[in-house]
């Protein structure tokens, strides 16, 4: 039996992931049962090191033997950090997301304000929405200095690891108070998961699939916490950022291209009769990947509905949001009919490829399904590589 895909992070840490459904009922009953944090906020890898005050020493007798002393000297301790003490690492790397990646992650013009000003601003009453900013702003410094990338990515990895470990006791238990830190750890988080670097020192740390399996798991689960938050969140400085998530977006009923409507039709038809789905596939799968393949036409058609500088990037993301638990497991265990249709929304994130937050794990990606998936269904990955091709071609031309 195939083991359910989880988060790399929380692979290496054992511990249960957060953004599976397990791993949420897992949070929700230990925050009904703690009282308070279990993390201790010293330990290594925390950035906010409380301040240990010293009271003084009691001042030595005059009568005390100090040759005594010099036999048997007393152990030294270190002394306690000053209260002027700044961790100049982690300064640098906040200075860095606020001059610069603040512009470069940005989904929309817009929202250069929210990231630049809003989003630090969250992140000073909420730990784990600092590390994984640091993170975010350590990959982009990795991605900018080549010549210095391994240093970048094991603090970025420090701070990712960390951030996920403070807001799960957030996440079990949402609040007017952490709305707002909750939904934007959401962008954070899926940023860390296509930054990251598949291999460290050449050791494989992950493979771009599974990092799309990885950003899924994301989706699904802020997903599931949304509802609980939304009423706060419409009301605070992040609500415009919403549209990513809502299914309101008005589309056309059809494609401008006939050809395309012709190739989800097929595609379709595909997902529900592939030839491997009489013998190892049961119904309920047929059924969860025909409702794949019908929403991944809804946000094809979505994202063509789109005016130009309405959202500087497309809502790309609807698709995975609404992907049932069932096609993530299939897709974890390589399944065809999964395969092709990641391959196919490889086509919506290339429009957002001029982030540096991509970069090539769409070109990995491709190659790694192409790999993957036996070839009697390799020409249905035709369509989508095409459609890749053109658009990386559209860019060239306009930049």
């Amino acid at each position: 039996m195939q083991e359910k895909p989880k988060c790399r992070s929380c692979t290496r840490r054992q511990a249960p992931c957060t953004y599976t459904n397990d791993g949420l009922n897992q949070l929700a009953s230990a925050a009904s049962a703690a009282s308070s944090p279990s993390y201790d906020r010293s330990q290594p890898g925390s950035s906010f090191t409380p301040i240990q005050r010293s009271y003084g020493t009691t001042p030595s007798r005059p009568y005390q033997n100090h040759a005594a002393q010099t036999r048997r000297p007393s152990p030294k301790t270190p002394p306690p950090p000053s209260p002027l003490s700044l961790n100049m690492a982690h300064l640098e790397l906040l200075h860095h997301f606020v001059t610069v990646t603040s512009y470069a992650i940005t989904t929309g013009r817009i929202s250069h304000v929210v990231w630049h000003d809003t989003v630090p601003h969250i992140a000073l009453s909420h730990e784990f929405v600092m590390h994984a900013l640091l993170a975010v702003s350590a990959l982009h410094i990795a991605y900018l200095r080549p010549d210095q990338r391994m240093s970048y990515w094991k603090r970025a990895a420090m701070h990712q690891d960390r951030a996920l470990q403070l807001q799960q006791l957030a996440m079990a238990n949402p609040t007017r108070e952490n709305a707002d830190a909750l939904f934007i750890f959401s962008f954070l988080i899926v940023y860390l998961a296509l930054a990251s670097p598949s291999s460290v020192d050449g050791t494989v740390v992950d493979t771009p699939l599974h990092a799309a399996i990885q950003c899924i798991h994301m989706f699904r689960g802020i997903r599931s916490l949304l509802p609980s938050i939304r009423h706060w969140v419409e009301e605070g400085p992040l609500a415009h950022l919403l549209v990513l998530y809502s299914g309101h977006i008005k589309s056309n009923p059809t494609f401008r291209d006939p050809s395309t409507e012709d190739h989800f039709s097929k595609l379709l038809i595909f997902c529900s009769t592939a030839p491997d789905l009489n013998k190892d596939t049961e119904m309920d799968d047929v059924e969860s990947f025909a409702a794949a393949a019908s929403s991944l036409r809804a946000s094809y058609l979505k994202v063509e509905s789109v005016l130009e500088g309405d959202l500087y990037t497309p809502p790309i993301w609807h698709w995975a949001v609404r992907l049932p638990s069932s096609f993530v497991q299939r897709l974890g265990e390589r399944h065809a009919v999964p395969l092709v249709l990641i391959a196919h929304w490889c086509v919506l994130l290339s429009q957002a490829r001029h982030y540096w937050w991509i970069g090539d794990w769409l070109d990995k990606t491709m190659g790694e399904i192409e790999a993957c998936l036996p070839h009697e269904y390799s020409q249905w990955l035709e369509w989508p590589t095409e459609k890749i091709r053109e658009i990386n071609e559209t860019r060239r031309r306009s930049d």
